[in-house]
């Protein structure tokens, strides 16, 4: 997770103090940014929320650092979005006019 020292060093903050934050030793988040030791996703929850990044950044699943939550969507409007990311070319197209139709009603 190398991430983690990424987002800690961007923060100016030392391993000591995120550790305080997140109730572990600062041994532990050595061992996470050395990938010695991976951190539970009680944790991972945790990382994610104090540094406002998704935990798919954090897995590096995603580039993507900000998390749609964070954004204070409803459970329907991520659905809409996460559906949208699934479409081809042209049904993503074909999705914009009829947003676009809806709109201008």
């Amino acid at each position: 997770m190398n991430r983690i020292r990424i987002l800690r060093e961007e923060r100016g903050i030392n391993q000591q103090r995120l550790a305080a934050e997140l109730n572990v030793t600062q041994a532990m988040i050595s061992k996470y940014e050395l990938e010695i030791s991976e951190s539970d996703l009680n944790t991972i929850r945790r990382i994610a929320e104090f540094f406002g990044v998704s935990s798919d950044y954090l897995l590096e699943i995603s580039d993507e650092k900000i998390s749609v939550s964070s954004f204070g969507l409803s459970e329907a409007e991520r659905e809409i979005l996460f559906g949208f990311k699934r479409l081809n070319t042209i049904q993503k197209a074909k999705l914009q006019a009829y947003l676009q139709g809806l709109l201008q009603e």
